[in-house]
């Protein structure tokens, strides 16, 4: 399978006063965002038409979740995807990444762990961990990290900031290892501290580690925030591109407002797809 990735374009806008670099892995096709390039790996390491079937697991809207499933369905392969207790009206009518994945022909386990009682890769089973946080992810986030010192030299920039989401923070980590330059992210699920045991369990021999910034107030991951809402509507009303409402609302929340004299690059993830359901939940609590 091609990963097309002259679709990944550095855009640029203006947001509240300063200039911004976007890097659109949002337009990366067949699968886009970070998780084509976490999937990039995993293709390189493994035969995937010699497995039957993909086992993984994670939250009922995971960004994560929909692209293994397109690859399983690219590829005719059985992917098994664990979560845990769902509330009875998402399983009578699943929205969002859940109703495109179970599409693709994702079949659904629900318990109370959300885990599969096998973790183990076989002979024709392969485990994807929750996130595709895995060391295969490198290959593909290199490939990333190659094009922005591109970018960088064909620009004349000496140095910049990088600026992105983090859920399990493989992204982040990785490009880190790979850029001269400083990784500075946002943890949305959970906090510093959660984020900074993620990045030492996947390298704890790291010699750097991206720059955790957090916003001012909590969130809790998944849940609707008027604030949320308003700066995605502002963003696609600025730049004319759609970001992510869970991930990239947050982010963006904490960016505007920080302070850097540098030139400003942000990875745009993708993940788009969750928007829909995420504004539904908006609109049925009065936001618009």
């Amino acid at each position: 399978m091609k990963i097309h990735w002259q679709h990944s374009t550095i855009d640029s806008f203006n947001f509240a006063g300063r200039d911004y670099f976007v890097k659109r892995d949002d337009l990366l096709t067949p699968l886009n965002g970070n998780k084509a390039r976490k999937l990039y790996g995993l293709l390189d390491a493994y035969d995937l038409s010699s497995y039957k079937r993909v086992i993984s697991h994670g939250g009922a809207q995971s960004n994560a979740m929909l692209a293994i499933a397109q690859l399983c369905k690219l590829l005719n392969i059985e992917f098994h995807y664990y979560t845990r207790t769902q509330p009875k009206w998402l399983k009578q009518t699943p929205n969002g990444n859940l109703k495109q994945a179970l599409a693709c022909g994702m079949l659904w386990h629900i318990n109370d762990s959300g885990l599969p009682l096998n973790t183990e890769t076989s002979l024709d089973t392969l485990y994807i961990p929750q996130g595709i946080a895995m060391p295969e992810a490198e290959l593909g986030i290199q490939k990333l990290a190659d094009e922005i010192k591109t970018f960088c030299d064909t620009q004349s920039l000496e140095d910049i900031a990088i600026f992105q989401p983090s859920g399990t923070g493989t992204t982040a980590l990785y490009l880190q290892q790979h850029l001269p330059y400083t990784v500075y992210t946002v943890p949305c699920i959970g906090n510093s501290d959660t984020l900074t045991q993620l990045f030492k369990q996947l390298l704890p021999n790291a010699t750097r580690y991206p720059v955790i910034l957090e916003s001012e107030k909590p969130y809790h991951f998944g849940k609707p925030y008027p604030e949320l809402l308003e700066i995605y509507q502002s963003l696609n009303n600025a730049s004319g591109i759609e970001f992510e409402l869970m991930y990239d609302a947050k982010t963006w929340l904490v960016l505007k407002d920080w302070k850097c004299d540098l030139p400003i690059l942000y990875i745009h993830n993708g993940g788009v797809s969750g928007n829909n359901s995420m504004l539904a939940r908006y609109r049925r609590l009065g936001f618009s």
